[in-house]
């Protein structure tokens, strides 16, 4: 059984490396996990900020790429590896759960479970939390029956789980069945496997409370992922695109004075709440939206990664094991499974819970889904199992009942009866283009993009990520023209302003820069990012002076930016005027003691006034900074 999963994982790894540019340079989550393992690669074990994902799968890919070398094809059969053994532990549980025959064939699905092999085969940690999560389930039964002490081990898996995915916390559940007991040693074990689970977790909060940006958050995005999952405009499934749609969700607790990585993670978290309690039947209805969506068979091609694989390789046409069949497989199974009682049925149905309940409250991409493959794929098997064993059985009503669930969950699963959006999340065309772009073939790269356009036209997204691809290959004009033409579709688009301002000067044409912030200004007067650019650019190009009113401005709309006061600081001393720069200074350095360019304008200022021991040491802090 391990063999055949890892020889079905690792037939797909070779081809889509082979075929995909996926693999050596990802997109969206992938590539931030790139960027982190690239950091553990030059010995930073431990983010300088608050990442927008737990640790332990950058660690992992940390760990690979150290010894493989960076981007190796090491990574994706070391995940072939873990998806076999995983395979191997649904087969376990569904051994203990229900015995050989339906271990079996449990173990037979899971070994060519097309959601899972899709999720280990590319850059997630979704392979690596089922793979814990089937572990954790193991881990129960043998911790049960044994000293208290035992539940350490479950709940030290249940920790590791979440720190690579956070939704993972909730197989915390598992770990308070011992109380079902009733018995001091019941209650034992349950504290012994909750302090076990809090390990891994304190380890990284510890860290992340000794951030500036931390907070006692375990990861970045938990509240932003649970507001777009549960706001008026959601719709039950991840259709935001990335570009300027995504900037503006993202900005809104920016805008709203709340500037740290933790501060917007508990903003995000405050407005889901307070929406869902205000519109309960609305969110209610939100929920039985995101539920289908679960239930779809099209949310594999409708991951984060814009159906990678979709009509990419030849092994996805096989469709092994999808969604769809599985889960309407899983319906009667769990009905058997349930009748046919012993204990061990309540670690089946709290791993089914712990899987399912995140889903209400989160964006639901089929990442997050994989760990129900620990309860869907024993269920399944069971199903398969018993409709072979009695076969003459079937014939009966209770019999008919069974099969008529299990078409009808098909039919519901594949018919998608209430029009529940599906798609991908992101743009296939563009995913490709950045990958291209990555791997320095920027021919290939334009032709992607140029292809996203055809259906996005004028997108400024997929403009400015053209003109970045023009910029790296040499065509200057092109890129310029590009990036306007961006600009031109969303005149306040601030990563297109900065590319202008990078790009113009050299080319002569410094002075349109002016005229572009300005426009910028006029089409979104609130938006302080606006005048802080042009204010931070104005500055490098040595016009302090002209600087001043910019910054002034984004100053007035966003008071709790030090960026914005540090720079109106360093212009006011460019004009000469330090006694207006030091209270600035001052500020920015009661929220923050550590800030290079504030501590280096304390020294400026304290120098003008004579000051030279403060000047000193606020100047050596600044060079240690």
């Amino acid at each position: 059984m391990f063999s055949g999963a890892f020889a079905v994982r690792l037939a797909i790894a070779i081809e889509a490396w082979n075929r995909l540019p996926f693999l050596r340079a990802p997109v969206v989550d992938g590539a931030e996990y790139f960027i982190r393992a690239r950091e553990v690669m030059a010995g930073d074990w431990w983010p300088r900020k608050l990442e927008i994902h737990p640790p332990l799968y950058g660690w992992l890919v940390g760990a690979v790429f150290t010894v493989f070398g960076d981007a190796s094809f090491a990574l994706y059969a070391l995940q072939a590896l873990i998806g076999a053994a995983t395979a191997v532990l649904l087969w376990r549980f569904t051994k203990i759960l229900a015995g050989e025959r339906a271990a079996a064939v449990a173990g037979g699905l899971a070994a060519v479970a097309w959601p899972a092999i899709f999720q280990e085969v590319q850059p997630s940690a979704a392979g690596l939390s089922l793979f814990l999560a089937a572990a954790a389930v193991n881990l129960v039964p043998w911790a049960s029956a044994g000293r208290p002490l035992r539940a350490l081990a479950p709940g030290f898996v249940v920790g590791l789980a979440a720190i690579a995915h956070g939704t993972m916390l909730s197989f915390s559940l598992l770990l308070v069945l011992p109380l079902l007991e009733r018995s001091r040693r019941g209650a034992l074990a349950t504290a012994a496997g909750l302090a076990a689970a809090l390990v891994p977790l304190l380890a990284v909060c510890a860290h992340n409370v000794s951030l500036d940006d931390g907070g006692y958050a375990l990861q970045a995005n938990v509240g932003l992922n649970t507001w777009i999952g549960n706001n008026p405009a959601a719709n039950g499934y991840p259709n935001i695109m990335q570009g300027p749609p995504y900037d503006d969700i993202v900005d809104r607790a920016w805008r709203a004075g709340h500037m740290t990585a933790g501060e917007q993670d508990r903003y995000f978290r405050g407005e889901a709440v307070l929406w869902a309690a205000t519109h309960p039947l609305a969110w209610l209805a939100l929920c039985g939206k995101r539920l289908l969506g679960t239930w779809s068979s099209a949310e594999v091609d409708s991951s984060m990664d814009a159906g990678a694989y979709e009509d990419g390789i030849a092994l996805d046409a096989l469709a092994f094991g999808r969604w769809g069949w599985l889960a309407a497989l899983a319906l009667p199974g769990a009905v058997l499974l349930w009748k046919r009682g012993g204990e061990n049925r309540k670690i089946w149905l709290a791993g089914a819970v712990a899987a399912g309940v995140p889903l209400l409250f989160f964006v639901t991409s089929n990442r997050y889904r994989v760990p129900l493959l620990v309860a869907i794929v024993p269920a399944a098997g069971v199903a398969l199992e018993a409709a072979w064993a009695e076969r003459k059985a079937l014939a009966t009503r209770a019999g008919a009942g069974l099969v008529a669930l299990a078409i009808g969950g098909g039919v519901l699963s594949y018919a998608n009866p209430l029009g529940v959006p599906t798609g991908a999340y992101f743009d296939r065309e563009f995913a490709l283009g950045s990958s291209r772009a990555e791997l320095k073939d920027y021919p290939a790269a334009e032709k992607h993009f140029k292809s996203s356009l055809a259906r996005r036209p004028g997108d400024p997204f997929v403009l400015l990520m053209l003109a970045r691809v023009y910029a790296k290959a040499g065509a200057r004009d092109l890129s310029i023209a590009t990036t306007l033409e961006s600009l031109e579709a969303r005149p306040a688009y601030m990563d297109a302003l900065v590319q202008a301002a990078m790009l113009m000067p050299p080319a002569g044409r410094a002075g349109e820069v002016d005229a572009l912030f300005r426009r910028a200004m006029a089409a979104e007067p609130t938006d302080p990012r606006v005048p802080g650019r042009w204010g931070e650019w104005l500055l490098a190009q040595g016009r302090p002076a002209d600087a001043i009113a910019p910054l002034r401005k984004a100053v007035d709309l966003q008071p709790r930016s030090r960026g914005y006061r540090a720079n109106l600081g360093l212009a006011w001393l460019g004009v000469d005027r330090p006694a207006d720069a030091e209270p600035l200074f001052e500020s920015v350095l009661n929220d923050d003691p550590g800030h290079p360019a504030a501590l280096f304008g304390g020294a400026s200022c304290a120098l003008a006034r004579g000051d030279r021991a403060t000047a000193i040491r606020l100047a050596t802090a600044a060079a240690e900074a």
